[in-house]
């Protein structure tokens, strides 16, 4: 048999679809509603309007990009076009070690969940194995390929979006749907703004995953605009059904939406948003255990680390090595604790990355002939700056600390650069129109 050097391309609208959306839908959306209501009242649902009309901005810009390449990296193969080997390797670094602290601090979640069903999990050792053994779970099913890892997201995202949908459903029967609101002031705005764009952000993480996409000029940008646009509806549907439960406060380990759940429909209500909030991370972690390695092979493929992580499995036809290196990586950050102080500046550096990804596309579009599409319009013009602007805004949300800490994050990337890159590296470019 001869070597297989890139995983096939078997994802097309759904897949793509389902990996933006479970990158979006984890955790956060059992826990926020409450945060949001006691910050803006009436007016929270809006607030996932207004922030997914903003982030329309950055979705474009995005998927403009996505037609102008084909290999996977996302954010950081547009960098390291735009502006070389040493800011592509700080983005992709960012990005993997962003979504390895996320998994860190979602599987903890995950296990204290479990725990309302297995009371033993409560115990320190037991939670550490059970963490183990989630990861080695989706280390499993991404290794099998993306085929089994779609058809996992499938069944997923079906248990989690289901007891959701008929609590929006019993709520809006029981409540209705609050029509009026008052604006909150801009202290209350701007105090959750970094929340709500967090909870929308991962719409266009989809691009990391380019390389094995069918169509990838079609799909990407149709299956990132879907995402954001469901999924703006959806947060919308939820927050307003935890406003017709009578926006309840939850106790115990009970979750916000899981409290509104029991004030509608008992401790059956309970049990089917807790079952819901365990397949929500599930999936969520399982998004990240496929896009993230892509990232990691992608740099490989183009030298930025060593060879052997663009190794590719000839039986699932997966990138096994950059696969293996993500598990290892999340296991270390889990079991170390850090992720409770990466979780400072990990929002911070996903922000930093769109940025950087907004001035990857302004450098190419003006870098590239006017024949095959390149220079900057009115419109792009526009849509460039709102994007670059809106990133700006958020990134200011975040506390001085995190700033410190992005800083130190980026000198230990620049050490790991000079140590990982290989002899030979590749500079991508972008296709012409």
């Amino acid at each position: 048999m001869s070597e297989v050097t890139s995983p096939p391309r078997v994802v097309g609208t759904l897949g793509a679809v389902l990996l933006s959306a479970n990158s979006v839908i984890g955790a956060g959306i059992f826990a926020l509603p409450a945060v949001l209501y006691a910050a803006t009242g009436d007016f929270s649902p809006w607030m996932f309007l207004i922030f997914g009309s903003l982030h329309t901005f950055t979705v474009l810009v995005a998927a403009r990009l996505a037609t102008m390449f084909e290999a996977s990296g996302g954010a950081q193969l547009y960098t390291q076009a735009a502006f070389g080997p040493l800011a592509g390797f700080l983005i992709g670094w960012l990005a993997v070690l962003g979504w390895a602290a996320g998994r860190g601090a979602a599987l903890a979640v995950m296990v204290a969940y479990l725990a309302v069903f297995f009371p033993a999990l409560a115990d320190p050792l037991a939670q550490q194995l059970a963490v183990l053994t989630l990861l080695a779970g989706l280390c499993g099913l991404s290794l099998a390929g993306m085929r089994n890892a779609m058809n996992g997201l499938i069944t997923g995202t079906v248990l989690k979006l289901g007891p959701v949908l008929v609590l929006c459903v019993v709520a809006f029967a029981s409540g209705g749907i609050a029509t009026s609101f008052t604006p909150p002031s801009f202290g209350k705005f701007e105090s959750v703004a970094l929340l709500v764009y967090y909870a929308l952000s991962g719409t266009i993480s989809v691009n990391t995953s380019a390389g094995e996409v069918k169509d990838t000029r079609r799909t990407l940008p149709r299956s990132m605009m879907m995402t954001l646009a469901g999924t703006t509806l959806f947060y919308m549907a939820v927050q307003w059904a935890y406003i017709a439960a009578g926006a309840p406060v939850s106790t115990g380990n009970a979750t916000p939406l899981a409290a509104a759940a029991g004030a509608l429909m008992g401790q059956a209500g309970v049990v089917a948003i807790t079952f819901a909030a365990v397949f929500s991370i599930a999936t969520n972690s399982l998004a990240s255990f496929v896009l993230a390695p892509r990232v990691l092979f992608g740099m490989a493929q183009r030298g930025l680390l060593p060879p052997i992580l663009a190794h590719v499995s000839r039986r699932f036809l997966a990138p096994d090595a950059a696969i293996l290196l993500f598990t290892l990586i999340a296991a270390a950050i889990s079991f170390s604790g850090a992720f409770a102080f990466l979780a400072t500046v990990t929002v911070l550096a996903a922000r930093v990355t769109n940025i950087a990804m907004v001035a990857s596309f302004v450098r190419m579009q003006l870098r590239m002939p006017k024949q095959h599409g390149g220079g900057m319009t009115p419109l792009w013009t526009l849509i460039s700056a709102i994007a670059f602007g809106f990133g700006a805004y958020i990134c200011a949300q975040a506390p001085p600390l995190a700033f410190g800490l992005l800083a130190g994050l980026l000198l230990v990337g620049g050490l790991l650069f000079k140590a990982a890159r290989s002899e030979r590296v590749i500079t991508p470019e972008p296709l012409l129109d």
